[in-house]
């Protein structure tokens, strides 16, 4: 018999594994890791660990020459005798360098030519191997382990039946698709690939086109992260410099086009063939395997997607480069369009090019939407372009919210005068504070941002707003807040790291109602009826298709440009730029992979002990101590000394929650302990004494399990009077034996009880009744809880609560719920 929550692991027919249900506590999904001994001298040619470490921080900090030679005077003049060191200046590094280089694929230096008018003209590109640099990535044992070549479904036993869940790329459609296809015994190899332009410096003279590749039969974890086996560079296209007399003619612009898919075709050469054939490769684990290479994933923004699949853009009359949606019909979200495939797209181009006259194959054209030229993806077989773009939610942020929500918010809060200006103001700066979210000041001056300021910006408006854009006073601006509310709900099940059907289904209709709030707001000056509100339209079937948003969002790509820009500032001449940035970039891709061969040999030599310090740098977490034994998912941290009840109450006399603090703690653990089948001492009730101790702490940690992904996550919570010279009081979920309520921490504390030693929490709880619910509440989707008179304030064990809650006060006791900080806390107010 099955037990709830078991998992199911199918794969692909081809592989010949046979189905697996695991128990929902053994089932893994990582490798174990390698217990092969490591390289003894991993940072050769380096002729020292210590010269490595150097010029590795000569390279991080972008030194140049002059500053790198005084680096190594320095190290030369305070050196030890322990290890060598025989830098002489900044030359001998870069011959390190260039000897380490051949480790892992460079780069290759090409001129394409392509026509226009009646001349030929050239351009230079730098890219990698595709199929070289993927190899690299196959010979890496400790990457090795963590691939996946065979589709894979998972489903999880929910009582009655085995529900579906998708979240990397091989779990999804399109990946089994594919498979399916290949002869028996074939391996889907899969790429992901991103391309953008980006600035290389403050005013945007200097421009970079960084091509980017990422492997996903590799893990997110992996692949979206940092180091050895994320992100690398593995082009550098031509920028086509604008002619003043040519610019805005159809022939320029699919000239520039052409440049495009000529220099990827370049970049692609080296898979192209293999993508019919495929190629056998011997894998570390002695199994040779026939891999053929697909283009999976296109990451990219709008403007970025209309150049890959060569329709004519945002004018044209079909303007989505995935579907066949008329261009009067963008904001209608409750009609399906067909597809566009590369088939016919290729077809269309055929068709085109035999009309008798230029005039005639243009009209050709036009229906569809094209521009004459031959995509570069069509050699590459089992992919299909247009299949392979990808919604982008990093731009859904950027672009939809910030240039047409946010903007038209802000201009009609201006509209209603300064003093709901600076209200609106004061609101975001009187935002709680909460880990990883922007604390803003100054909110409706921000014109210019990235896209993360702008997804904070979104994830506090409705708390901020929602007093401001009132029903009567502001109809078309609370029409608007309804209408971003409902943007939120669709990012937020967008964001979703793992998707069942139930998940997929109330993210389709949270698209269905954004739209149809969104045909109302048409009523207004505001033209809704562009692409980028269009292409949320694809979010569900892309996930359903690739994955999880996370597996093709342009964010962790466009964090790379950051690198290519100190690059730029700090290591070139501002000359002939691209071969010198990448160029760094090589041995940046060089220092990650011996960097990592050292850490694996300082473990191996450690006997891989784990440092006891799990958490990250907190400002004032000097020691932790852990809980009893039957609370492994939070600890405290932040000790104060010890101080005695009546010190504490007299401390907080002024404050009714601690009335008859000793008093109340002696009833609460004389039913507690009793509750949890714990001995009273002496057999009797507990009393303790006003001399008697108790140590305050100001920090928790606490471990929780995600409804959205079922991995352990993390809150780290404040309940201090000073933390960073204000006072914070973070708030809650607690499980009580009735049910799931809301609360503020207002003392954690641990006292001795016998020989026990108990870990407390005095909580404020947020549970009283609200009465008839709000017709506002009820249209932006709002939690509202309400304080308890502060003097009821609640003793509990900190294992009751869950996790961290943020909360924003409304009116004087009244809290409105946060659930959209994160996605578990979308998902557990949704479950209230």
């Amino acid at each position: 018999m099955f037990q709830v929550d078991d998992i199911k692991l199918e794969y692909h027919p081809s592989s010949g594994i046979t189905p697996e249900v695991h128990a929902f506590n053994d089932f893994k999904r990582c490798p174990p890791t390698s217990s092969a001994p490591p390289h003894k001298r991993p940072w050769a040619p380096f002729k020292s660990r210590l010269e490595f470490e150097i010029a590795e921080l000569a390279l991080e900090a972008c030194l140049n020459n002059d500053q790198t030679d005084r680096l190594i005077t320095l190290c030369n003049r305070c050196a030890s005798q322990s290890e060598k060191f025989t830098f002489k200046n900044h030359k001998d590094i870069r011959e390190r360098w260039e000897a380490v280089s051949h480790r892992t694929t460079g780069f290759t230096h090409d001129v394409i030519s392509v026509p226009y008018d009646d001349s030929i003209r050239q351009f230079e590109l730098y890219y990698r191997d595709l199929w070289e640099w993927a190899a690299d990535l196959l010979r890496d044992p400790r990457l090795f382990p963590h691939m996946v070549f065979d589709a894979q479904r998972f489903s999880k036993f929910d009582g009655k039946t085995f529900v579906r869940f998708i979240d990397e790329p091989f779990t999804a459609e399109t990946f089994w698709n594919v498979q399916s296809q290949l002869p028996p015994g074939g391996k889907p190899l899969a790429f992901v690939l991103y391309a953008d332009k980006t600035r290389l410096s403050s005013f945007g003279t200097a421009r970079g086109y960084p091509v980017v590749a990422r492997l996903a039969n590799l893990p997110a974890n992996i692949r979206n992260g940092q180091g050895v086996g994320s992100g690398y560079v593995v082009g550098w296209l031509p920028i086509v410099k604008e002619d003043r007399d040519q610019a805005g003619k159809p022939s320029w612009v699919n000239f520039k086009n052409a440049v495009w898919h000529e220099s990827f075709s370049k970049i692609l050469s080296s898979l192209a063939l293999k993508s019919h054939t495929g190629q056998w490769f011997d894998c570390p684990d002695n199994v040779p395997r026939w891999f053929f290479p697909i283009i999976l994933i296109l990451s990219a923004d709008y403007e970025e997607q209309c150049i890959m699949s060569l329709i004519r853009g945002i004018k044209c009359l079909w303007p989505c480069p995935v579907c066949l949606v008329p261009h009067n019909e963008l904001l209608n979200t409750l009609k399906c369009y067909p597809p566009r495939t590369a088939t016919q797209s290729q077809e269309v181009v055929k068709a085109a090019r035999a009309e008798a006259t230029a005039e005639e194959k243009e009209e050709k054209l036009k229906e569809y939407g094209l521009r004459d030229i031959m995509n570069a993806f069509a050699a590459m077989m089992h992919t299909d372009v247009h299949d392979a773009l990808s919604w982008d939610r990093l731009h859904f942020n950027g672009g939809l919210y910030r240039d047409h929500l946010w903007a038209e918010l802000q201009k009609i809060v201006v509209g209603l005068g300064r003093a709901k200006v600076a209200q609106m103001d004061k609101n975001y700066e009187a935002f709680p504070r909460w880990r990883n979210l922007k604390h803003l000041a100054h909110v409706m001056s921000i014109s210019f941002a990235d896209g993360s300021v702008y997804e904070d910006i979104s994830k506090m408006v409705v708390y901020a707003a929602h007093a401001i854009l009132t029903e009567d006073d502001s109809p078309l601006g609370y029409l608007l807040l309804r209408c971003i509310r409902h943007f939120l709900e669709v990012d937020a099940y967008a964001a979703l790291e793992v998707h069942t059907t139930e998940t997929i289904s109330a993210g389709r209709h949270a698209v269905q109602a954004f739209s149809t709030y969104l045909q109302v707001a048409d009523e207004s000056d505001k033209n809704w009826n562009f692409p980028k509100l269009h292409m949320s339209v694809h979010i569900f079937d892309n996930i359903e298709a690739k994955g999880a948003t996370r597996n093709y969002n342009t964010k962790p790509n466009e964090r790379m440009h950051g690198s290519l820009k100190d690059s730029y500032l700090l290591r070139t001449n501002f000359r002939d730029v691209a071969p010198q940035i990448l160029h760094i970039n090589h041995w940046q891709v060089v220092a990650e992979s011996i960097r990592r061969h050292i850490s694996d040999l300082d473990e191996y030599e450690s006997g891989g002990s784990e440092d006891s310090g799990d958490l990250e740098d907190l400002g004032d977490v000097d020691d932790l101590v852990s809980p009893d034994a039957n609370a492994p998912h939070v600890r405290l941290g932040s000790r104060q000394a010890a101080q005695t009840f009546e010190l504490i109450e007299d401390a907080h006399k002024e404050d009714a929650a601690f009335t008859n603090f000793r008093v109340k703690l002696n009833n609460f653990l004389t039913d507690f302990l009793q509750v949890i089948q714990l001995p009273l001492p002496g057999g009797k009730r507990v009393q303790f004494k006003a001399s008697d101790k108790i140590t305050e702490c100001r920090f928790l940690k606490v471990n929780y399990e995600s409804l959205v992904d079922w991995r352990l996550h993390t809150d780290y919570l404040r309940c201090s009077p000073k933390f960073f010279n204000a006072a914070r009081f973070d708030c809650v979920f607690i499980q009580t034996e009735a049910k799931v309520i809301f609360g503020r921490l207002l003392f954690l504390f641990e006292c001795i009880v016998g020989d026990i030693t108990l870990s407390l929490a005095l909580i404020h709880p947020f549970d009283a009744p609200t009465g008839v619910r709000l017709r506002k509440d009820k249209h932006l989707n709002i939690y509202r809880v309400r304080a308890r008179p502060r003097a009821q304030a609640e003793f509990f064990s900190v294992r009751s609560i869950i996790r961290g809650a943020l909360l924003v006060l409304d009116g004087s006791t009244d809290y409105l719920v946060v659930d959209t900080v994160d996605s578990d806390m979308f998902i557990r107010v949704k479950e209230l």
